[in-house]
């Protein structure tokens, strides 16, 4: 019986644990009803960084993730990708930096021959002194978040809620 009621509870909390996964990827793959579908992928990637740290951050940015990047624009997982800064002050959003990466759609993206860890062990021989210069990078950052964009075919198909 006890046995019974552990499992009964452990499969109440995994349920309870992956229903916002699974709610959220179903309302985000509702939410462009296709828009996307077949296009590239745009994704933004914000960086907030301490007032006079912006040069130590993007040196460490060069050093360790540019790499990595350069490495998936050769292969064809990333068709380019982008360094910003603002050319005037703003109060809000706050961020120092937005980085945007244009990849293919997945569907003609090649397959990577490397996994994400596998890629930074080739490029990064010495593992320690990588993960201590992403370790500072991160201390240096205040604030981070990304955002995903799909386009919109306000020609042909200018909405977000009929399907394809």
């Amino acid at each position: 019986m006890l046995t019974k009621i552990r499992n009964s509870a452990l499969w109440l909390l995994f349920v309870l644990t992956a229903l916002p996964f699974a709610l959220t990827s179903t309302a985000r793959a509702q939410a462009t009803i296709g828009a996307g579908d077949g296009k590239n992928t745009v994704s933004v990637d914000f960086y907030k960084v301490p007032p006079g740290k912006q040069d130590e951050w993007l040196a460490l940015y060069k050093k360790y993730h540019y790499p990595i990047m350069q490495y998936q624009k050769a292969h064809g997982q990333v068709i380019s990708e982008t360094v910003y800064t603002r050319a005037i002050h703003q109060v809000s959003p706050s961020w120092d930096f937005a980085i945007v990466i244009v990849a293919p759609p997945a569907e003609k993206r090649p397959k990577p021959e490397y996994n994400r860890s596998q890629l930074i062990r080739k490029l990064f021989p010495d593992i320690d002194e990588y993960v201590k210069g992403e370790k500072a990078r991160w201390s240096l950052t205040v604030e981070h978040w990304d955002e995903s964009w799909t386009e919109v075919d306000i020609e042909n198909h200018p909405s977000l809620y009929e399907p394809f």
